[in-house]
């Protein structure tokens, strides 16, 4: 749906902590920059985050008109609580820890926020493996 997304940050170090682990655990690889931002590729795929620096400083207001939030696919439900650890390790405000919502069956996410304020989900809608025994 989208080939890139690009965010401007107001502190692209303090990103970086956050989305670069988040990034990798979700299959993309960081990319080069000729510039002060940071990127990162999905290999054989034109998918593309990039992270530049902001040139004026405020907060981002989700309640305003704009971006809402972000939501990146996970291939299971393993990834969405991986990306849940890595956001906590990384000190990002947790807001919903990983579970099933029931916007449609099998939708399990979290949600979090990045330091600049962007509203983050990791979601899958993959089926749950079988338990053992069955």
């Amino acid at each position: 749906m989208l080939d890139h997304l690009r965010l401007t940050v107001g502190d692209v170090a303090a990103a970086y902590r956050l989305y670069d682990p988040l990034m990798r655990c979700l299959g993309f690889e960081e990319v080069e920059r000729d510039d002060d931002g940071v990127a990162w590729g999905k290999p054989d795929a034109d998918q593309w985050l990039i992270l530049m620096p902001a040139l004026r400083h405020g907060s981002h207001d989700a309640a305003a008109p704009g971006l809402h939030h972000i939501a990146f696919a996970a291939d299971d439900r393993s990834v969405v609580d991986r990306a849940h650890e890595l956001a906590v390790a990384a000190g990002a405000e947790i807001l919903d820890p990983p579970r099933l919502f029931d916007y449609e069956p099998n939708y399990y996410a979290t949600f979090f926020r990045d330091p600049n304020g962007f509203k983050l989900e990791v979601v899958t809608r993959a089926s749950p493996p079988p338990s053992p025994g069955r």
